[in-house]
């Protein structure tokens, strides 16, 4: 019954609800608060409409964020529905379309939360900015469904090497993040490196199927073990100046930066400043 009223309504509703979506549901207005002081819903009648093939017209036609209201008893289903909408809405709002990683808020937000429990524990905390070598030219010479693959691809091979309880997410175009909770520089550096020569080792074929080609990652790296003030823009900005330090040593490589620490800790110590440094790096 679902499919054949689809099929028999699809269009002339579809018509409809596009036309009213296109004058109404502006970019700005998407994923705002259904309650506001000033909001109206308008609700319109689909005799003969079930749940099921609302669900259909709504995955087809990207309506998910349309409510649906019911017309009879027994409306517990229609409140699944909304429930799923709702979830659906929540894990788009932190997460990455393409690759299905958290996106740049959700690392903001996660990384935040790490420094405040670094500061209480003492505990570190290393922080990875990784880059795709010359990118565009992927993108130029292949096209942009072939990028798209390599990215998926890149984000899966970083899920994999990263435990549970890691972050990672894709904050740029080709820009990833990782945050390593608990581990400090060198052993933050040894995983990295495991990383990126699994990198070296993938392979991909042009569109065409008759060339292979190969990436290359660049990683900028820094940790904070909470001994020191610390805001979060200025530690990414700490793994940023990493990165661009691998940019510049030829790419293909991981850059480090002396632990945020080190560079605020009172000179009162009378540790010497290289026994401080191992203090701090483990190196």
């Amino acid at each position: 019954m679902s499919a054949e009223y689809v099929a028999e309504n699809e269009a002339s509703l579809l018509e409809e609800m596009l036309s009213v979506k296109d004058r109404f549901c502006t970019p700005e207005s998407s994923g705002c608060e259904i309650l506001t002081e000033d909001g109206l819903a308008v609700l319109r009648l689909c005799p003969g409409m079930t749940l099921e093939a609302w669900e259909i017209l709504a995955e087809r036609h990207g309506l998910n964020d349309w409510m649906t209201v019911p017309l009879r008893k027994g409306d517990l289903p229609h409140l699944r529905h909304v429930q799923a909408v709702l979830d659906k809405l929540s894990y788009e709002t932190e997460h990455d379309p393409l690759t299905g990683l958290s996106n740049r808020r959700a690392f903001e937000r996660l990384l935040d939360q790490e420094i405040e429990r670094s500061k209480r524990g003492k505990t570190p905390v290393s922080l990875a900015i990784l880059d795709l070598d010359d990118f565009k030219v992927i993108n130029d010479t292949w096209g942009h469904l072939k990028g798209d693959e390599v990215l998926i691809d890149i984000a899966d091979l970083l899920s994999r090497n990263s435990r549970r309880y890691d972050l990672v997410a894709r904050i740029g175009g080709e820009e990833f993040a990782i945050i390593i909770s608990g581990v400090g520089l060198f052993k933050a550096e040894q995983m990295l490196n495991r990383f990126l020569d699994q990198v070296r080792e993938m392979e991909f074929t042009s569109p065409d199927g008759r060339e292979k080609f190969n990436i290359s990652c660049s990683v900028g790296l820094t940790t904070y073990k909470g001994l020191a003030e610390l805001e979060m823009n200025n530690f990414i900005e700490h793994a940023d100046k990493a990165l661009y330090e691998a940019k510049e040593a030829g790419k293909d490589c991981i850059r480090t930066t002396d632990p945020v620490d080190l560079q605020t800790v009172t000179k009162q110590t009378l540790v010497h400043a290289n026994e401080k440094k191992f203090l701090f790096t483990g190196k």
